[in-house]
């Protein structure tokens, strides 16, 4: 069975201007846990409750050794300037992932279980030339095998 058999098209999505109020309205609304961000019909990143937990969640700053009244950063201050940015975000461009993991609707239940358990992905946007054409859910997949356990 291949993803396009199952794949919701009438997901809801979010632009990269929405809010990240509008966001966590529509998950509630809607009760999802994510959704792809579009632009001009291309998808440009997801956005999900993961990112948006940044809101809330304590960021840890990397520590430092002082060394002859030098500072030497002991972590990554890369990491901890992108937290300190998604937890200061209010539009969803600024908190959502970009270049999110996708799947293409040819490919196979499996292939996508496969992706969804290795790294770790609730939904996967699914796109065709960088256009969003459905969204796939682990639901669905689960569902499937209930409604259907010869698949």
């Amino acid at each position: 069975m291949r993803v396009a058999e199952i794949m919701h098209t009438d997901w809801p999505t979010l632009s990269p201007e929405s809010t990240v109020e509008e966001a966590i309205k529509l998950f509630a609304e809607a009760h999802i846990s994510g959704a792809p961000v579009v632009e001009d019909g291309r998808l440009v990143g997801i956005i999900t409750e993961g990112d948006l937990i940044f809101q809330d969640a304590e960021i840890k700053a990397p520590g430092f050794l002082d060394i002859l009244g030098g500072l030497v950063p002991l972590g990554s201050t890369e990491e901890y300037r992108r937290e300190a940015l998604k937890s200061a975000g209010v539009i969803v461009g600024e908190v959502m992932t970009d270049r999110p993991i996708t799947i293409t609707p040819e490919a196979t239940l499996a292939e996508t279980a496969t992706v969804m358990a290795d790294e770790r992905k609730k939904i996967l946007p699914v796109v065709e030339a960088d256009r969003l054409v459905g969204v796939i859910a682990r639901i669905d997949i689960l569902t499937l095998h209930v409604l259907n356990p010869s698949f």
